[in-house]
């Protein structure tokens, strides 16, 4: 009997490697795996923070691939769409725990108060794993935008010097 390893389909004799996706599929699935990563940890009372989640990328060899810069470009402005939208909703984070107030004088009314700040103390926590995720990840594709740029640099300087242009 032959070994099959983990994941591997049995009745799939095709050989060919299974593209990675647009980059936008790449980045969506990653962000949803971290995401299902932190809901499980949640869930099983695994605590604390969430884990700490580095993306390296979802293509051959940990990185995702685009085509242009044009594509990158487009990624990293819906990043920095989803880092605007964390900070607006942090601003509505803050007046709701600024307007939470005990509804009476007695320990229950104290109490419920009391857990409504700390889950909204919480959501705050949360919201700042976001940003921070959002933030470390905006930079890590934009030093892929800077290299990618220097990349294309350099390959069209040498296309003009083997075709023999001499505008540079």
């Amino acid at each position: 009997m032959v070994g099959v390893p983990d994941g591997a389909n049995t009745d799939n004799t095709d050989n060919t490697e299974q593209e990675p996706g647009t980059p936008a599929e790449q980045v969506d699935q990653d962000t949803a795996t971290t995401e299902i990563l932190n809901w499980w940890r949640s869930l099983f009372g695994l605590g604390g923070e969430p884990q700490p989640h580095e993306s390296g990328g979802g293509g051959t060899g940990g990185q995702f691939m685009f085509a242009s810069l044009e594509e990158l470009d487009s990624v990293i402005t819906k990043w920095e769409g989803e880092r605007d939208g964390i900070l607006a909703d942090r601003e509505q984070i803050y007046e709701a725990y600024d307007v939470i107030k005990d509804p009476a004088a007695d320990a229950m009314s104290r109490y419920q108060a009391n857990a409504s700040r700390d889950s909204i103390a919480n959501m705050f926590q949360h919201n700042n794993a976001m940003l921070r995720y959002a933030e470390n990840y905006i930079s890590k594709l934009k030093a892929s935008r800077e290299q990618m740029a220097i990349m294309e640099d350099g390959n069209r300087d040498r296309l003009r010097s083997i075709r023999g242009d001499v505008e540079a």
